[in-house]
């Protein structure tokens, strides 16, 4: 069986959390983040303490993004901005 890259289980996973099709997210993934070397991190390490401390987080599209040195993906909605106010 061979394995999903990386960039394309985020990219499932957040067009499965928005209902759309992967052409109709107005802003790649590869323009966040490189992902070869996002790649490289969850899969080209045979150091296994550093993939065990190896965490990735990034936004995209409304969610954080978070991967860890197994390639273990975690998707959350990106909280909205706190409105500031200004007391007088």
């Amino acid at each position: 069986m061979e394995s999903t890259l990386v960039g394309t289980e985020i990219v499932e996973q957040i067009t499965a959390c928005e209902g759309v099709d992967p052409v109709d997210l107005d802003v790649r993934l590869y323009d966040r983040i490189d992902l070869d070397a996002l790649e490289a991190l969850t899969t080209g390490t045979s150091n296994q303490q550093l993939q065990a401390n190896l965490r990735v987080e990034f936004t995209y599209h409304g969610y954080v993004v978070t991967v860890d040195g197994s390639g273990r993906i975690i998707i959350d909605e990106q909280p909205p901005e706190r409105k500031r106010t200004s007391h007088r």
